[in-house]
């Protein structure tokens, strides 16, 4: 049986990766969501190559919602932004959807477990859990893919690991396992579950590798023969102080760091082992295939 799937963010790192997955499974029929002023671009051509579909519209433009969502089976989302796209053309999406007989939706959740933060925490997850919320609301199935943080954050120069000092920051001691998965893993994944009409509704998580701070500074200090020295920059509670001072943006980015901290939004129930043929990247050999580009960026 085939499925139409529509992919709404297809030009984002993660999009493009999932709308190539797609393509190479032969139950999937790909179409994408794209403004006008992008459907050109060179990311899109090798995909339209492929087959998949381009419809141009807008996430607050109704019609081409309507005209983009009929005959439609999935709708996978992996949109980026703030609360116009997450929250109010999320489910401007799903309405349409649902009205044209959309089966179920992916949201642009991938994260670590948003439904456990503390609400006011962290206005990504706040967001990302209330148009998941309204969704339900509309009645259109949906299955929420976590899969941890990206395994890019301890890229040099992505944040955590800064080379040039020699260091990888983090709050707390740095033991914590975090999930992690590769973007490519993730995509991959999600491009599975998009076309299995057996996988229930909610959660669905999966993660590449659990891994704490210090072991990612200690694997890319093997793999670059050079040191990486473990940094604290405070506790929870310091952490805390610096998010009740921060701006917007700088809040959001210490309120992942403070899940990382204190594991509170851990990934349980993983399904790393729902499709026998998936493997998924190891983080140090992620690191050995992307220092090279990371390098150069």
């Amino acid at each position: 049986m085939t499925d139409t799937i529509l992919l709404a963010g297809a030009t984002g790192m993660l999009g493009s990766r999932i709308a190539h997955h797609l393509l190479a499974l032969p139950k999937a029929r790909v179409r994408m969501l794209v403004r006008g002023s992008v459907s050109k671009t060179e990311v899109l051509k090798p995909l339209v190559d492929s087959g998949a579909e381009l419809i141009e519209g807008d996430l607050n433009d109704a019609a081409s919602l309507d005209r983009a969502t009929r005959g439609v089976d999935v709708i996978v989302s992996s949109v980026q932004g703030g609360p116009e796209v997450i929250l109010d053309g999320q489910v401007a999406l799903a309405k349409a959807g649902k009205a044209n007989g959309v089966r179920r939706m992916l949201p642009s959740d991938y994260a670590l477990d948003l439904f456990k933060a503390t609400p006011g925490e962290h206005a990504m997850f706040d967001m990302r859990a209330q148009a998941d919320a309204q969704i339900a609301e509309i009645g259109l199935e949906q299955v929420n893919i976590l899969q941890g943080a990206f395994m890019d954050m301890f890229l040099p120069g992505h944040g955590a690991i800064d080379a040039d000092a020699g260091t990888i920051s983090f709050f707390g001691d740095g033991e914590l396992p975090i999930e992690v998965t590769s973007v490519e893993d993730t995509a991959r994944m999600i491009a599975r579950v998009a076309l299995d009409r057996d996988v229930k509704p909610g959660k669905f998580a999966f993660a590449g590798e659990r891994i704490s701070f210090r072991q990612a500074g200690e694997i890319v200090a093997r793999i670059t023969d050079r040191p990486i020295r473990p940094m604290s920059m405070g506790s929870e509670t310091d952490l805390r102080a610096a998010m009740a001072n921060a701006s917007s943006e700088k809040k959001v980015m210490l309120a992942y760091l403070l899940y990382m901290t204190n594991g509170q939004t851990a990934l349980t129930d993983l399904q790393n082992d729902r499709y026998p043929d998936l493997r998924f990247e190891r983080f140090a050999d992620f690191i050995a295939r992307s220092l090279p580009i990371a390098a150069h960026a």
